[in-house]
């Protein structure tokens, strides 16, 4: 039972014992993504991953226990899944980015009841890692833009209506100071105040965020790039992005995974100062994570009912997932509107989890966490039981998931194969830094084991 002592909204982050749910099949699972497939009510769950027979999986939820997971197949490895009604018939579907030299999308229309019809294919660039959602031309239906990691491009395409695409004019995204920029993670919003929705795209390699400001008809401005702010003289590698308003001032701010050398990983805050003639950042913000292995994944949602976004960072070698809680005293209420966060807390802890989640999965008017963990081929659900400030709830009520016990990690020690420190100059710009890790973790096998393929400079940037 809590005690008196614990304020609700107040802190700690109160967490159950975690469902591990494990794939049947070696899949490397690299995202987890939400929503009612079978129309009871209840959030489902999809995961994708890099399984070499082309499976996704498939979790029902039954009142806050997920099922056994169920074989989808997509046509080939996947790095991300977005669940969406594409076509305007009342049932979730899902869009799959197909990670392959010959990139493609991969679309399974629903049914309605928690089942699929065959996958559609439609052709990207070179190995596609993530894909985003939204309507871009603000004609009501939801369209697609699909990220290519080989690629500085970003391929737009227009819903019909009917959910059928057709092209639109792709985005190229600046080469800045390195061969390929490596693009790893997509979102969108309304950056600007504008109407219209903007897109947002983390590349790795060249260690920038890239602001795309749409015109209102899915075409976009020249991307500006956006480094993060220096921890101790490093900018940080980042492999992800989240988006949401942490300050309370009515515009969306970024949250990054911020990947150093000989510090503590970071996350990176790029406060939005809320300009509608252009896009500011305010960058000085970085705030540990952890001193154990490197920042990944990350995700915002409002964990303790006090009606603003805390951060959810998931690691890697080893992989604890730590939770920030948000003490911003914004504007609007009195304060100063400077973006603060209590120090993290481990809620979880495994080898490598790269995507994380958040759901009230259990039906008890809290968010829950869910995170993939790539080495051991498995899911988590972190059910919460945080007291809320809201009201909502007491943190005990709906059904709790299995216990299961808290691993420290499957990587018991880091081998030189393994230790990303030891990695090469993988995005071509002559020195070892953060990015290059980013770029490391990223490439993972499907085994958990390293991809290293050094970028080959130019001749010109060698004689430089």
């Amino acid at each position: 039972m809590i005690g008196d002592s614990i304020a609700f909204g107040d802190g700690p982050f109160l967490f159950g014992p975690p469902q591990v749910i494990t794939m049947p099949t070696p899949h490397s699972p690299t995202a987890v993504a939400i929503g009612d497939v079978d129309g009871d009510g209840d959030v489902d769950v999809v995961v994708p991953g890099r399984n070499v027979e082309g499976f996704a999986y498939l979790m029902l939820n039954d009142g806050g226990v997920l099922g056994t997971p169920i074989e989808l197949v997509t046509g080939g490895q996947t790095d991300w899944v977005e669940i969406v009604d594409l076509d305007g018939d009342g049932h979730l579907d899902l869009c799959f980015a197909v990670r392959s030299l010959r990139g493609r999308l991969s679309i399974l229309r629903g049914n309605g009841d928690g089942t699929f019809g065959e996958f559609e294919e439609i052709a990207l660039g070179r190995e596609p890692r993530a894909v985003v959602v939204d309507d871009l031309d603000g004609d009501g239906d939801p369209d697609i833009a699909a990220m290519n990691h080989r690629l500085p491009i970003i391929d737009i395409l227009l819903n019909d209506g009917e959910g059928e695409f057709d092209p639109a004019p792709q985005v190229v995204i600046s080469r800045s100071s390195v061969s390929i920029p490596f693009p790893q993670s997509i979102g969108t919003a309304d950056f600007d105040a504008d109407g219209d929705r903007d897109l947002v795209v983390v590349a790795t390699g060249a260690s920038r965020v890239f602001i795309c400001r749409n015109r209102g008809d899915a075409t976009f401005d020249p991307p500006e790039g956006w480094r993060p702010s220096r921890v101790n003289g490093q900018i940080g590698g980042m492999t992800d992005l989240a988006v949401g308003d942490l300050d309370l001032d009515g515009d969306e701010d970024l949250v990054v995974p911020l990947i150093l050398i000989g510090e503590p990983s970071h996350v990176g805050i790029f406060g939005n100062q809320g300009s509608t003639a252009s896009i500011e950042f305010d960058r000085e913000a970085a705030f540990p994570s952890t001193e154990l292995g490197y920042a990944y994944a990350a995700a915002t949602g409002d964990l303790d009912g006090d009606e603003d976004l805390d951060v959810i960072v998931g690691h890697a070698l080893p992989g604890p997932v730590m939770v920030l809680d948000n003490r911003t005293e914004p504007i609007s209420a009195g304060g100063d509107g400077v973006i603060r966060f209590e120090p993290p807390q481990q809620i979880a802890n495994d080898s490598f989890f790269r995507g994380l989640a958040v759901a009230d999965l259990d039906g008890d008017c809290d968010l829950d966490v869910l995170a993939v963990e790539l080495v051991s081929n498995s899911l988590w659900v972190l059910p919460n039981l945080t007291p809320q400030a809201s009201g909502c709830g007491d943190g005990f009520v709906g059904r709790v998931a299995s216990p299961a016990e808290s691993r420290v990690s499957s990587v018991p020690s880091v081998s030189p194969e393994m230790d990303p420190a030891r990695t090469a100059d993988l995005d071509g710009d002559g020195v070892v830094s953060g990015a290059d890790i980013a770029l490391f973790l990223a490439r993972m096998r499907n085994d958990g084991t390293p991809r290293v393929e050094p970028v080959r400079r130019s001749k010109e940037r060698r004689r430089r």
